[in-house]
């Protein structure tokens, strides 16, 4: 989609109503944990981070994430964003971030750069020849040692079979071997989880009127609901998930470090 098409998306998304609170939370505190885990394995005291994509933090600022880190010190933020609007958003709300406007299959930053890039599903909005395009620039604009955390819906045995979700012009779905196989050209994969498990049996039609229900999860006190979620993604985020969650999972992140 080109820069317009993203605006007029993201000016309908501002002009109606926001996905479930339940989810917010879900996928928000998932952008968190694998942000705070690719950070932990950063070895520069001064870290470059850039996010590709900024409707987190102008469009649906209830799962923001750089917001979380503008105060952090020895941290310089970049975010960059194909919307105008999205980043005319961002940069309201965001007064310690570098907020540019561009496409992730040229990035306007010079080599060797970043010591730590976000792709919080980025990477599925566009097809998969321009993903591995993307792939490279990520590895051109990150130095030595730096860091991806890249989170792409994937084609899982759910995605397939259970949800049976068909690509768009917004939303695509990478088998993980492809992505897999590209990104060790240039990088190590240091840790790998298969996340979003929760939404490929919420929003089927397996569990209507059972617990396993959006509605149900919505109807919970808030505390109890977030108590289940934060299980959810302690299980997602251990060493269980890459043995067992792959291909039970609508979402994969991967960690990975730059050789």
């Amino acid at each position: 989609m080109s820069m317009g098409n993203w605006d007029m998306v993201a000016a309908k998304s501002l002009g109606s109503k926001h996905a479930p609170s339940w989810f917010s939370y879900y996928i928000g505190k998932s952008y968190l944990r694998a942000t705070m885990l690719g950070l932990r394995n950063v070895q520069s005291k001064t870290i470059s981070l850039l996010k590709t994509d900024l409707w987190n933090e102008g469009i649906e600022y209830e799962r923001d994430i750089l917001g979380e880190y503008e105060n952090f010190k020895n941290l310089d933020i970049y975010g960059i964003d194909i919307s105008r609007l999205t980043c005319l958003q961002a940069k309201s709300r965001l007064k310690k971030t570098h907020v540019s406007r561009g496409n992730i299959c040229n990035l306007p930053f010079k080599s060797n750069f970043f010591s730590i890039i976000l792709d919080l599903s980025t990477l599925d909005h566009v097809d998969e020849k321009q993903a591995l395009v993307v792939l490279r620039e990520y590895s051109r604009v990150l130095r030595k040692n730096g860091i991806l955390v890249l989170i792409f819906w994937h084609k899982s045995f759910c995605v397939r079979n259970i949800l049976k979700w068909e690509e768009n012009a917004t939303q695509h779905y990478f088998l993980l071997d492809i992505i897999r196989e590209n990104l060790r050209k240039d990088f190590n994969l240091t840790a790998e989880y298969g996340i979003g498990t929760i939404l490929c049996y919420l929003w089927s039609t397996l569990f209507p009127v059972s617990f396993l229900s959006s509605h149900c999860l919505t109807s919970l006190p808030t505390s109890i609901r977030n108590r289940f979620l934060d299980l959810v993604l302690d299980i997602e985020y251990s060493e269980i998930s890459k043995k067992t969650l792959k291909d039970l999972s609508c979402l994969y992140a991967i960690i990975a470090k730059k050789r």
